[in-house]
């Protein structure tokens, strides 16, 4: 599945694309690429 989750770091909103098996999953995948972010949203691109 791939899942685009929106973070934000230092004033800035970035969108991070990450492939994985479960939903829930999506945050884990995108806080490893980016230690300090704080999650906004989560949303299905592709199943």
């Amino acid at each position: 599945m791939k899942v685009e989750v929106s973070c934000f770091i230092g004033g800035m909103d970035i969108k991070e694309i990450v492939h994985v098996e479960k939903f829930e999953d999506a945050e884990r995948a995108a806080r490893s690429r980016n230690e300090f972010c704080r999650q906004v949203s989560r949303k299905v691109l592709m199943e």
